[in-house]
């Protein structure tokens, strides 16, 4: 019993024991195709490679740069021509304006000394060139003119038209002809004729209130050149319509002519003489036209003075005579005097300017004797001003002391005290 016991056992434990080797070489086998072959538990990790081959993807980038050098290159070059053709365009722009400048100096010159001519009753005497400034502004137009009565402030013998900061404003017509013009005291249309030698002259409209009724009154002048271009005959005319409630022109009524200007000149363009017949007013178509008067101007110029003889048809002993205009070198008014050739009338006006060169003192003498001054306070350059400029009266006595004097443009006087010649205050 002991042997069979132990055969058995025996037996058993080959058979467990060989069971255990085979599972192990199982198990070792299996592990060992586990770790030849991962992707039976675990996916293998993907790796993104190029479609393309090598060669393909290397041309494709040299097509790349290609492409872009040619794009920055069509860049470039567009770049330049725009930047070419906007200097051309600023080019060919500032010609245009030169050449409008260029017309407008030509052209200004004759027509502004026909409108003062025409529209003021100052004689000018001589006109600067206007000059461009850059390429793009005019200078201002100045003048001279011979003043015969001085009484206001600044520079009343020089005249200026500004034609730069703070320019006059003009039209053009098709043709670049100058067709309307709005400065300070002068504003009209103009017309002008075929041949160049006349001119005419449209005035701004006005509204005449009489006993009548109301009458619409335009003026317009027409002013005739000599062959050298210059103004030698104006007629001013009125054209009287009937003016509606509105204030607008209505049915025409008739045209009078109201003046007639003719001048002759030197080899100097220098004025010698100026003629001007006056037509008395006339109100209705049926009023006889006539001559009121008709007054010449004879001038003689030696170095700086001018001497302008004045003569009236019919003769007027009073207003007829001599003016004697005497400038300085730098053409500032030293003086004006007035002789009639009644001998009644023996004046004569002296002119103190500032260091500004505008009126500083005129100082009126009548037969020998300054009664009277005028004199000017400036505050150009003082925003706080009330007035830019103030003119006081002086009286003078027969001793040659002022005793009195009056703030014109305030209102306001004061006098001094004949003892202690202190002055009271202004009130």
């Amino acid at each position: 019993m002991k042997y069979i016991f132990f055969y058995r056992f025996m037996i058993k434990s080959i058979l467990l024991f060989t069971i255990i080797l085979v599972s192990e070489n199982i198990c070792a086998q299996h592990t060992k195709d586990s770790v030849k072959v991962k992707s039976l538990y675990r996916p293998p990790v993907s790796i993104q490679q190029d479609t393309l081959p090598v060669s393909d993807s290397v041309l494709l980038r040299e097509q790349f740069i290609y492409d872009s050098l040619l794009a920055r290159q069509a860049f470039i070059r567009d770049s330049i021509a725009a930047r070419e053709q906007f200097v051309r365009d600023s080019i060919a722009k500032r010609q245009r304006i030169l050449d409008s400048l260029n017309m407008l100096r030509q052209v200004l010159p004759q027509l502004l000394d026909a409108t003062i001519k025409t529209l003021k009753e100052d004689i000018i005497i001589n006109q600067q060139k206007i000059c461009i400034i850059g390429d793009s502004t005019l200078c201002n137009y100045t003048f001279n003119v011979l003043p015969f009565n001085l009484s206001q402030p600044y520079t009343p013998w020089k005249g200026e038209i500004n034609l730069s900061d703070n320019p006059v404003r003009m039209e053009f017509s098709a043709n670049n002809q100058v067709k309307s013009l709005q400065a300070p005291g002068l504003t009209c249309t103009f017309v002008y004729g075929k041949n160049g030698k006349i001119l005419r002259i449209n005035e701004k409209a006005v509204i005449l209130n009489k006993s009548t009724g109301k009458l619409y009154k335009e003026p317009f002048d027409s002013v005739f050149f000599d062959v050298r271009g210059r103004v030698a005959k104006i007629k001013r005319y009125i054209h009287f319509s009937q003016a509606t409630d509105s204030y607008r022109k209505g049915a025409s009524l008739f045209v009078h002519l109201t003046q007639v200007k003719q001048f002759d000149y030197d080899n100097d363009n220098q004025v010698t003489k100026m003629n001007v017949v006056n037509f008395c007013d006339r109100w209705s178509a049926a009023t006889e036209h006539k001559v009121c008067n008709i007054i010449t101007y004879s001038f003689n110029k030696q170095g700086n003075t001018y001497f302008i003889t004045r003569k009236n048809d019919p003769a007027n002993n009073y207003s007829d005579g001599t003016f004697t205009i005497e400038f300085d070198a730098m053409e500032n008014l030293k003086s004006l005097s007035f002789l009639n050739s009644g001998k009644s009338e023996n004046w004569k006006t002296h002119v103190e300017v500032n260091q500004d060169g505008n009126v500083k003192r005129y100082l009126y003498e009548i037969n020998g004797k300054i009664n009277q001054t005028l004199d000017f306070n400036y505050f150009l350059n003082d925003p706080q001003a009330k007035y830019p400029v103030e003119q006081i009266k002086c009286t003078f006595e027969d001793d040659g002391v002022s005793y009195y004097q009056l703030n014109t443009t305030t209102g306001k006087s004061r006098t001094r005290d004949r003892m202690t010649g202190e002055w009271s205050p202004w009130r």
